[in-house]
């Protein structure tokens, strides 16, 4: 399935909804986005991951890249309602504690307001 990204207007934190399977040939894609919201001045980024249907090793480093990014200037990268398969390769992978993992966006930027992970 083609992965589509698009930020959604909603303020700050920027917030990228997720569409598709992430994977070696659309992970860039995320990368690119991730990276421009930084380079114009985001602190922090939530990515809403529900639509994701399908995400692998290469969409791993694509989360891990933008947190990277994120952390040199003490930002953060919130991955808000992930469907079990995402959270289920976040907790194999042992990232899903390298990130603000929410069940919501509303709850994605209340944590990263609060500068505290939630956890749900």
């Amino acid at each position: 399935m083609p992965l589509t990204i698009a930020q959604q207007e909603q303020g700050s934190p920027p917030v990228i909804a997720v569409n598709g399977d992430l994977d070696l040939a659309t992970a860039p894609e995320l990368v690119g986005l991730g990276t421009s919201l930084i380079e114009a001045g985001a602190t922090d980024v939530i990515v809403d991951a529900q639509g994701l249907a399908f995400c692998d090793s290469s969409g791993l480093s694509a989360f891990v890249q933008i947190a990277n990014r994120l952390g040199t200037d003490s930002g953060r990268l919130a991955i808000a309602r992930p469907n079990p398969m995402v959270r289920r390769v976040l907790e194999m992978s042992g990232l899903i504690d390298a990130f603000v993992v929410t069940d919501t966006v509303a709850d994605a930027v209340a944590a990263l307001e609060k500068g505290s992970p939630q956890q749900p």
